[in-house]
């Protein structure tokens, strides 16, 4: 007879190897990789011209920046990232769960980080003995070469990481309020990111953004850069929190300053219920997601969410507290049209 700690034994060990495997794939090995690469790059440093290439345009490099800019966007990029998504993975994962887009988060990341690696490196490698930086040959072969080393260790790390099982996803159904005839109502939540994953976010913002004003600023245009620090901090700001509405016309969701609506109309709605939402095991983490299964929506934390089905078998959700009072008023006021 299996006792309960042996139940919880048989159902945490293979998460347990999961978590092992994915901190392999994504810190271990990248860290490692990265260790090499600037160990090179900084052996290679005096035998570079003063100022070296960082940018191609075509066959011909039109950015030029100090050296130093090679093993600082290595380690930036190239282990920073992939540390920053392991900071905020797997803290969601632990109560989560590993699946198959925790499984695929680690195999890309691994994949970035074997192709910075290997095509700054060699970027730095072709410019030994230069006068002028200006004279460096073209990138389009070492990209190449990076890319095809990046698939082949996002494959490996793909095979590495073990398949897991998750339980299947809590579904209850949208009791329909009762509404007097001619009665109007509406519902109205806000959902936000959790003030930890808010950090990490931030954190991960300032990481990208830092790396690419460097790499504008130290190279011979600093507005294109700028230009993706400010994107990226925008594209932040408009989608930790949004306004979710429940009336007459459906369901709408508008990001709190206003920029990104979704909206279900009532006539679209087949069927509303009530999930329980593993962010990071079902959708890969937080913000505007994607499912493999289909499903789409705004999935700003784990817990509960409004699930819409709608037609043409698509499926919208939305992590938000009390969604089984929306579910509900929407269920009548489609049992009503």
């Amino acid at each position: 007879m299996t006792t309960p700690r042996q139940a919880r034994s048989e159902t945490t060990e293979p998460m347990r190897r999961a978590r092992t495997r994915f901190l392999i794939v994504t810190i271990a090995v990248p860290a490692l990789l990265v260790a090499g690469a600037v160990a090179l790059q900084l052996a290679w440093l005096p035998e570079l011209p003063a100022t070296v290439a960082t940018h191609w345009s075509g066959s011909e490099p039109d950015g030029f920046g100090p050296a130093w800019t090679y093993p600082a966007l290595t380690v930036a990029i190239g282990l920073g990232v992939p540390a920053l998504l392991a900071a905020v993975t797997v803290p969601q994962a632990v109560p989560d769960g590993f699946g198959t887009t925790t499984r695929l988060l680690g195999a890309v990341m691994l994949g970035v980080s074997t192709l910075i690696a290997v095509s700054l490196t060699w970027a730095v490698g072709m410019q030994r003995g230069l006068d002028d930086g200006a004279d460096a040959a073209g990138i389009g072969v070492p990209m190449l070469v990076a890319a095809a080393a990046g698939v082949v260790a996002g494959v490996v790390g793909w095979f590495v990481q073990p398949k897991t099982e998750l339980p299947e996803t809590e579904v209850e159904p949208g009791e329909a309020i009762e509404l007097v005839p001619g009665e109007r109502a509406v519902w109205v939540r806000t959902t936000a990111v959790a003030t930890p994953a808010l950090v990490a976010i931030i954190a991960a913002v300032v990481l990208v953004a830092g790396a690419a004003v460097v790499l504008g600023v130290t190279s011979s245009s600093a507005t294109w850069g700028l230009w993706i620090a400010a994107g990226a901090l925008a594209l932040a700001a408009v989608t930790l929190a949004f306004r979710v509405r429940v009336d007459a016309t459906g369901l709408t969701a508008r990001s709190l300053l206003g920029v990104i609506r979704f909206r279900v109309p009532l006539e679209q709605v087949r069927r509303a219920e009530v999930v329980q939402v593993r962010a990071m095991a079902e959708f890969g983490g937080i913000g505007i997601r994607l499912a493999p299964d289909g499903r789409f929506g705004i999935v700003l934390h784990s817990g509960t969410a409004l699930q819409v089905h709608r037609d043409g078998g698509r499926v919208f959700v939305v992590t938000v507290e009390d969604a089984a009072t929306a579910a509900g008023l929407l269920s009548a006021l489609q049992r009503a049209r």
